[in-house]
């Protein structure tokens, strides 16, 4: 399916209508900026939003998805616009069950990496404190991400959240930087200093990847 072809057939059929793109909005439950991106030939319409789409704009399926008016109806069109769109539904519940799947278990292995390093803080007592919070507000910060992803939904609050974690984690590690050039500890800066701007390059990477991956998925179901 074009998006640009589509998009045309969406505002002339709209404009045949007399609808605005706020009325053919309100109709489908959606903002006008998501009828304005279709038109445009931005994005596409989600797939539950082609059936009732195509009864605000009183077209048949077949015609919707091939962007064309038909003079007559054809029942084997119509028949096999709507198979496609099942079979479309069911490939897409697939992948969403198999993204639900792998954000849970990253989820399950940062909960047991966060019980691990408790058990480390515990043991270890203030010495490991500044490493520690710093791993733990780490795995917070990619965990909000993975849950906007299994949820399929995400907001702005919650990538501000992540990022202020990923700020906080970097903040506590470089709270034990200074704590070791207050001491004068060169030896030990010297040894971890190329470690730690690995690890925070990664880190950051993987922090932006997962903020936007999860922006880019909660933009697409608007």
């Amino acid at each position: 399916m074009d998006a640009k072809t589509l998009g045309d057939f969406i505002a002339g059929r709209r404009r045949e209508l007399g609808l605005t793109q706020a009325q053919l909005a309100a109709r489908l439950h959606l903002t006008d900026k998501a009828v304005s991106r279709w038109e445009r030939g931005v994005g596409l319409p989600d797939l539950a939003t082609l059936e009732p789409l195509a009864a605000a704009l009183e077209v048949s399926l077949a015609e919707l998805m091939t962007a064309r008016r038909q003079p007559r109806p054809l029942p084997e069109a119509e028949e096999a616009a709507a198979q496609t769109l099942a079979l479309a539904r069911q490939s897409r519940s697939a992948g969403q069950r198999a993204l639900w799947w792998a954000c849970a278990a990253c989820l399950g292995l940062f909960g047991a990496v966060a019980v691990f390093l408790v058990w480390v803080l515990a043991v270890s007592g203030p010495v490991a404190a500044a490493s520690v919070a710093s791993l733990l507000l780490g795995l917070g910060a990619w965990s909000v991400p993975l849950v906007q992803l299994a949820r399929r939904r995400c907001t702005p609050a919650g990538c501000i959240f992540s990022l202020g974690l990923a700020l906080a984690a970097l903040a506590a590690q470089f709270a034990d930087i200074l704590t070791q050039v207050r001491e004068r500890d060169w030896s030990a800066l010297m040894d971890t200093i190329g470690p730690l701007v690995a690890v925070v390059v990664f880190f950051c990477a993987v922090t932006l990847a997962l903020n936007l991956l999860a922006a880019a998925l909660g933009q697409k179901q608007k």
